[in-house]
């Protein structure tokens, strides 16, 4: 059975105590959130890894104006990274129009990245179309902040999934959100996901798709570390098969925890 992550808060700034040098909160309340193991050597173990571990070093690293609100910029630093796979709907009468609305919303969603996304990929069955979107790259994105490539199939997938192991090769390290076409990703979705992770601090590693397609989100190394929608072969020579989407929610009926998500849900918390 392999060793429970935890965290020990010795050391980190975050860390508030008494008169009497013993731990008695946490300055952004991941204690009560986390969950307290033990005490040891006057300092809390939590029950579960906390991200926001900062040692002295890093305070006295940061600008004088940052130095004074610490707490706002160790979450700035855990902001999620949202990379998007936009599929193009190449049977829409105007494809590239739906596909310049869906970017669009791309951008707008990615505002506390400086405005652009760190990755976006469209999904072509249509290499006549490679143009047109080459240009709304570069009209709606600027190129170093944002890394956009084109995946071109040979032809229209049975399943639209397949194509998603096909793109990933484009992927960054952060989380992927699917979508088509025609479709506007949500403003405050990135904003949404910092807060349920990062704030209060649930354990989500999918938010399912509202359409078998779209709105499905997850973090890029889960996908590569499953093999994505090919089988995963581990090192015992044990073979894991089944679509990415299946093996998530095998591994969700194997522990008690709440890690995937619908949509309603996802909005409601």
């Amino acid at each position: 059975m392999s060793e429970k992550i935890v965290t020990h808060c010795k050391d980190c700034v975050f860390a508030r105590a008494d008169e009497n040098g013993e731990q008695n909160g946490c300055g952004l309340g991941r204690s009560e959130v986390l969950g307290i193991s033990s005490t040891q050597e006057d300092f809390y173990l939590l029950e579960r890894f906390c991200t926001a571990h900062r040692p002295t070093e890093w305070v006295e690293n940061l600008r004088f104006e940052d130095q004074l609100m610490p707490e706002i910029v160790v979450l700035d630093e855990l902001y999620p990274r949202m990379g998007f796979f936009v599929r193009l709907n190449t049977d829409a009468k105007n494809a590239i129009v739906e596909l310049e609305k869906t970017l669009k919303s791309v951008a707008c969603a990615s505002h506390r990245q400086q405005g652009y996304p760190p990755f976006v990929v469209v999904i072509n069955d249509k290499v006549e179309y490679n143009e047109e979107i080459w240009a709304l790259f570069a009209r709606l994105f600027e190129k170093g902040e944002t890394e956009y490539s084109i995946v071109q199939l040979s032809h229209k997938p049975e399943d639209l999934h397949d194509s998603v192991d096909e793109a990933f090769i484009h992927a960054q390290n952060g989380w992927i959100y699917l979508t088509t076409s025609g479709e506007e990703v949500p403003h405050d979705l990135i904003d949404k996901l910092h807060k349920m992770i990062n704030v209060h601090m649930k354990q989500i590693v999918m938010v399912e798709s509202y359409n078998d397609f779209d709105g499905l989100m997850f973090p890029a190394f889960l996908f590569k570390f499953l093999n994505g929608n090919k089988s995963k072969v581990f090192q015992d020579e044990s073979v894991l098969s089944g679509t990415f989407i299946e093996k998530m929610k095998q591994a969700q009926a194997r522990t008690t925890n709440k890690t995937i998500y619908t949509w309603e849900e996802f909005n409601a918390s």
